[in-house]
């Protein structure tokens, strides 16, 4: 598989900006990496409101470039979980064809995703590619969808 990255230096340079970001963010937060659809998902929680609001950034957007919106979601009382999604800059896999070009399986993504995070049903708000990677997934814990720029065939 190809990597997003034309070199290791540009990989790099995105995976310190973005732990630079996470790292100054004065919002309490947890950072994990877990598996899901067999790719390192970075996973970002904050917040301990009663209802989980999980963003799942578009095209060449990461948790990082969340943060702005996840401050406003957290001082509103909202728990968040942001995600990188596989295949974008960011903390998580940068492999491309991890999909196979499907969206099939960015919907499972999401859903194995969801399932590991959280045992209560969940808001998704999902920007451009991420309106369709929420479109796409089945899981039975979303219960209400937020779609900003959903791309447009």
């Amino acid at each position: 598989m190809d990597s997003i990255y034309h070199s290791t230096t540009g990989r790099e340079l995105i995976r310190r900006w973005c732990l630079d970001q996470l790292a100054a963010w004065p919002v309490p937060h947890e950072r994990r990496t877990i598996t899901a659809q067999g790719a390192p998902t970075h996973v970002v929680l904050a917040g301990s409101g009663a209802t989980t609001v999980v963003c799942v950034p578009g095209t060449n957007f990461n948790a990082a470039v969340s943060l702005p919106l996840a401050t406003a979601l957290v001082a509103a009382g909202y728990r968040v979980l942001l995600v990188d999604v596989p295949g974008q800059p960011g903390l998580s896999s940068g492999e491309r064809g991890l999909s196979g070009g499907r969206l099939s399986w960015y919907g499972a993504w999401l859903s194995e995703v969801i399932e590991k995070i959280s045992s209560e049903p969940v808001a998704v708000m999902g920007h451009s590619f991420g309106a369709a990677v929420a479109l796409s997934s089945d899981s039975p814990r979303i219960e209400r969808l937020a779609l900003v720029s959903p791309p447009v065939d």
